[in-house]
């Protein structure tokens, strides 16, 4: 329950003081836990993310948003012609 807590505090006082990059400081700090192999720690940050995420309303975006579908050759062909 303490931990709860703690992820908690330490989210809400990042957005309270960073605001949306908030949940970009959480992120290094997760890759930098992760790299260092150190799993504990990575975990509480990974909570800490989440948290500032939807403190910021900055959730991640979908796997279907994140590129349009490409054109295809023929069509890249003709556009390149004009």
């Amino acid at each position: 329950m303490k931990t709860d807590l703690d992820i908690v505090m330490v989210a809400t006082r990042l957005v309270e003081e960073l605001g949306d990059d908030a949940v970009r400081l959480a992120k290094v700090k997760l890759v930098e836990l992760i790299a260092a192999n150190n799993l504990r720690a990575a975990a509480f940050w990974r909570e800490v993310m989440r948290l500032c995420e939807e403190h910021t309303g900055a959730a991640a975006p979908s796997p279907t948003s994140i590129a349009p579908p490409r054109a295809d050759a023929a069509d890249t062909a003709k556009f390149a012609a004009h």
